[in-house]
């Protein structure tokens, strides 16, 4: 019996030391979550604020495009109303040379 219990307490002191081992990879991979956790919310934090960057520039650019294509059509309105003067002009010159010719 008195052989017994030393190898009793070399067991039990490598029991405790491969939970301590356990235990320690544990925490070890606990703080590691940790640490991916704060790096996966943070990029997330990041993705967001570039995506509603993202969407003004979008925005700004749409606006834009917006602004100039009413230009472009004001003009044209503009180069159409005069054009469609001259024509009403010249017809109405033909029949005011037809009424003398009559």
């Amino acid at each position: 019996m008195r052989v017994a219990v030393p190898d009793e307490l070399k067991q039990a002191r490598r029991v405790i030391a491969e939970q301590d081992r356990l235990i320690g990879e544990a925490q070890d991979q606990v703080r590691q979550a940790m640490e991916e956790n704060g790096l996966l919310a943070a990029v997330e934090a990041e993705h967001q604020r570039l995506m509603e960057l993202a969407e003004r520039d979008a925005e700004a650019t749409r606006k834009g495009a917006d602004d100039y294509a009413r230009e472009v059509l004001e003009d044209l309105e503009e180069r159409l109303a005069r054009q469609l003067a001259s024509v009403q002009n010249g017809l109405r010159a033909l029949d005011q040379g037809e009424e003398a010719a009559r």
